[in-house]
């Protein structure tokens, strides 16, 4: 009788072991899995950095691009600004020259108008 109690104890304890083995073996699996989830989600993270950092650089290439276009577009902006007071100027002068030449004529018509009437008179 006792080895008929040795051999339930040990087909128990094979019971034991046989779920003890299939909970490992499911917990490795579940654990394999966790580590593929993770695996793949790694790699589109990865994929994701690389499509973010490529889309920085083109960024960064064009806010470079606009900056020296926004530069160039001032240095214009401030050649023709230059260049229209400086025309302005120069027609104020010929302005200026022509009202003397005009107050000029006047002033010289207005002398013959009285010498015209003086030797009329």
């Amino acid at each position: 009788m006792a080895s008929d109690a040795n051999i339930e104890e040990l087909r128990a304890e094979i019971i034991r072991l046989s779920r003890d083995l299939d909970q490992t073996t499911s917990e490795k699996v579940q654990a394999a899995q966790y580590g593929m989830g993770l695996l793949n989600e790694n790699s589109a993270l990865s994929r994701k950095v690389e499509e973010l950092s490529e889309i920085y650089d083109l960024m960064k290439n064009e806010l470079e691009v606009t900056k020296a276009a926004l530069t160039k577009v001032n240095e214009t902006h401030k050649i023709t600004e230059k260049s229209g007071l400086q025309h302005e100027e120069s027609l104020l002068h010929e302005n200026a020259a022509l009202e003397c030449s005009l107050n000029s004529q006047i002033v010289d018509l207005e002398m013959e108008v009285r010498l015209s009437k003086q030797e009329a008179g």
